[in-house]
């Protein structure tokens, strides 16, 4: 469709930055805070134009429109105070085609967060990318955890957020001490455990390492649930 066709019908503008975000709620019968939640969205993202549609009994289709790349910062304070309602927002795109881009990240991130049985209420796609292209399959995402981390996947949280933290700053024990606002000799040794438990070491393959652990942050039961 042409996008001055798309703009006339919509009543949206397109020639500009656009993010998507798909809002959804678990129990139907809450879709009143479903709904509630769409002012107080629109109202957070002052200066940008809203377009919503209603995708399904429980789901919202919403994106946010303006002249530069929308600061969605408001907008998620206002979704972290809504419990019931799930949000997944996609990356930014321009014009017709990041219409569209951005759409499909927010569905991809909602399909992740869904797959994976995750609790998380917000979720970036830009944050979860990489997570999204490895669990494509609960049973591989958890076979990929099990072969990555061995023991640490079901050691002390604490262990294993010290070694996300830890790679995620560049290898900084400094940063990632400021990070988890711990002193940083407790950070060295929570790190130093969590690498012996490790089956992959951080230092051969960082990637895997910091995929896995991520993977775990988001769904944290997938190690045990796969036991059962």
């Amino acid at each position: 469709m042409a996008e001055d066709l798309a703009e006339g019908r919509l009543r949206y503008r397109l020639a500009r930055w656009h993010v998507g975000l798909v809002l959804s709620i678990d129990d139907p019968e809450r879709v009143d805070a479903l709904d509630g939640v769409i002012p107080a969205v629109r109202a957070a993202a002052a200066g940008r134009s809203p377009l919503v549609a209603r995708a399904s009994a429980t789901s919202r289709w919403l994106w946010l429109s303006g002249p530069d790349i929308p600061d969605l910062h408001h907008v998620e304070k206002v979704l972290a105070t809504a419990d019931e309602v799930r949000a997944a927002v996609g990356r930014p795109g321009h014009g017709l085609e990041g219409f569209r881009s951005s759409h499909q990240d927010a569905l991809a991130a909602q399909a992740l967060v869904t797959r994976l049985g995750s609790g998380r209420r917000f979720t970036a796609y830009a944050d979860v990318e990489l997570i999204d292209a490895v669990t494509k399959d609960r049973a591989g995402a958890r076979r990929f955890v099990v072969d990555t981390l061995g023991p640490l996947a079901e050691a002390d949280a604490a262990l294993r957020q010290a070694l996300l933290t830890y790679v995620q700053c560049g290898f900084n024990t400094t940063r990632a001490a400021a990070n988890l606002y711990a002193h940083r000799n407790t950070v060295e040794r929570r790190v130093s455990r969590a690498n012996e438990l490790s089956a992959v070491k951080v230092e051969d393959n960082p990637t895997h390492v910091a995929a896995a652990l991520l993977v775990l942050d988001i769904a944290p039961g997938i190690v045990a649930t796969g036991q059962s």
